[in-house]
């Protein structure tokens, strides 16, 4: 491959599949280059009854690999469907206080994978808040970002640290988590959602924090780019990052982000790796129009050549083989003073609108009384 662009109670965990449900799975369905998971592996997926956490246990089961699932609802649709393949299904949340709950879950297990998370349109009142987190929505609400993203992801990291038989802790997140703070995708997705990229990196940090366990976990995390429900367009290519690298952000199937998952688990060269994934509509041929200024031409596109560090192609195995460990630090970041300032823009604008609007509607009104 080349540098930028590749050639192309039956409720147990330990139940298998049988030999026939294997035998029928079609050839094409299965993607050449799939690490091979070793004898005796127990993977945890948190959030497994999720959208690509079902395709991620579906997969995993189709190999032969004692699965676990723990979800809010064992009851649900999703849970009976993965129930039937042989997955274990148990029943935790990662907001849950109490750690023994979070321990039975990771008991015995030597992979973990954390594929939910929490998203909360901001409300007016958030603003009042952004540099006063612990009287604001996070620190009460279950379902904030915060607590999901952040609190939750650290609280299972620090139960596979307790567990003593995880081997790799798997955390997906998203592009954005390696914006800058300035970078204006970074600042509306943190003003809209409820500074949902902030949460992001803190949890990264807490899965990144397991390679200093006493005994080391290893982690790894994955970062894909807007998803796409069906399958990977006809035509269209993946595009893998590793590191500090900037990926090109691009719609990605689901399915090509399991698998990315799926080798992010087990792939020897992923240990302390974070890889970011996303879609593009046709191979580029190792370059990227990324938006630049300067006093002459204004804001306008450039064409840039990719990182020696991201890839392109369609065998996304191939090109996962290819990443290495992390070399950067995950520094913290200051998003609150951005996200301040897009407040007050907005809120400028919107006091320059209701002026306009109340002058012309003056003028509307003079004109209306002096006609008649």
């Amino acid at each position: 491959m080349s540098r930028r662009a590749d050639p192309s109670n039956g409720d147990s965990a330990s139940a298998s599949l049988d030999d026939a449900s294997l035998d029928d799975a079609s050839p094409d369905a299965v993607p050449a280059g799939r690490p091979v998971p070793e004898a005796g592996e127990l993977v945890l997926v948190v959030g497994g009854a999720g959208r690509v956490g079902t395709r991620l246990v579906t997969t995993l089961r189709s190999m032969g690999v004692a699965t676990r699932v723990m979800t809010r609802d064992p009851s649900s649709a999703a849970s009976a469907a993965l129930r039937a393949l042989g997955a274990e299904i148990v029943r935790g949340d990662v907001t849950d206080d109490d750690p023994a709950r979070m321990d039975a879950a990771v008991a015995g297990c030597t992979r973990v994978v954390a594929c939910f998370g929490a998203q909360r349109i901001s409300k007016p009142s958030d603003a009042l808040f952004l540099f006063d987190e612990a009287r604001g929505p996070g620190a009460t609400d279950e379902r904030h970002p915060a607590a999901v993203n952040h609190r939750g992801v650290a609280r299972l990291a620090e139960a596979c640290a307790r567990a003593g038989t995880v081997r790799r802790f798997v955390r997906v997140t998203g592009m954005s988590a390696g914006y800058p703070p300035f970078d204006f995708v970074a600042v509306a997705l943190n003003a809209a959602l409820s500074m949902t990229i902030r949460w992001q990196r803190l949890g990264e940090a807490a899965t990144r924090a397991l390679k200093e366990a006493d005994p080391p976990v290893e982690y790894a995390v994955v970062r894909p780019g807007n998803l796409l429900e069906g399958p990977r367009p006809d035509g269209s290519v993946v595009v893998i990052g590793y590191g500090g690298a900037r990926v090109p952000a691009g719609k990605v199937s689901r399915d090509d982000v399991a698998e990315c998952v799926l080798s992010a688990t087990f792939a020897a060269n992923a240990a302390n790796a974070t890889v970011g994934v996303a879609g593009k509509a046709a191979p580029s041929g190792g370059v990227a129009a990324e938006m630049s200024w300067d006093p002459a031409r204004g804001m306008h596109y450039r064409t840039v050549a990719l990182a020696d560090e991201v890839f392109e192609g369609e065998d996304v195995h191939s090109m996962m083989a290819q990443v290495r460990e992390d070399e950067d630090t995950l520094e913290p970041q200051t998003y609150e003073p951005y996200v301040a300032a897009f407040f007050a823009l907005l809120a400028g604008v919107g006091a320059l609108v209701s002026c306009g609007v109340a002058r012309l509607a003056k003028t509307v009104v003079g004109w209306a009384l002096g006609a008649a």
